[in-house]
């Protein structure tokens, strides 16, 4: 082992006043640049440990520690209640969508005609080579209300029974 690395394994000892400097190690120190850079900066560090522990208050650091591990176990006690809280809900929806229950409720309105119509699915190919502009013309002369009373729509008794079926059919609400 050299005398560099001797002295440098030294130095946290005698910096904390546990031992004293040889002769020798006194005349070496004094002698190698490395050496005395590296007990300088051991001092320094001594010393910014003794003004550290100096300028804390212990009482003060506790109750902040104590405060700021309650507003965590608070913090981590109000996300697991929202937490249980999402995952009813989620349960209750999807029990609900399970069994049909949203479709059946008694606050449900009847849907108006325009939803019922947007749902049937009756093909209407003559309306297929329409381009927007067209087409919005149409659906808005769909929505206007008859004139005198007087209807567009055939009677059920004018339906065949395949057009009747269809009819049928585009209204049931699958469950």
């Amino acid at each position: 082992m050299s005398d560099c690395e001797w002295l440098s394994d030294r130095m946290p000892i005698v910096a904390l006043g546990k031992a004293a400097w040889t002769p020798d190690e006194i005349r070496h120190l004094n002698e190698c640049g490395s050496c005395q850079r590296e007990w300088e900066l051991v001092q320094v560090a001594s010393r910014l440990g003794d003004e550290a522990s100096r300028s804390l208050q212990p009482i003060t650091i506790a109750t902040a520690v104590v405060r700021r591990l309650e507003r965590e176990r608070d913090g981590r006690l109000r996300r697991r209640a929202w937490g249980f809280a999402g995952l009813a809900a989620a349960a209750a929806v999807a029990g609900a969508l399970w069994t049909g229950g949203l479709e059946n409720g008694p606050s449900q309105t009847p849907p108006q005609g325009t939803e019922v119509a947007g749902r049937l699915s009756i093909p209407l190919p003559e309306l297929e080579s329409l381009d927007p502009a067209e087409l919005d013309s149409v659906l808005q002369t769909m929505d206007e209300p008859a004139v005198n009373g007087s209807t567009d729509d055939p009677a059920l008794d004018d339906l065949s029974i395949d057009e009747l079926e269809r009819v049928l059919d585009s209204w049931r609400v699958d469950a």
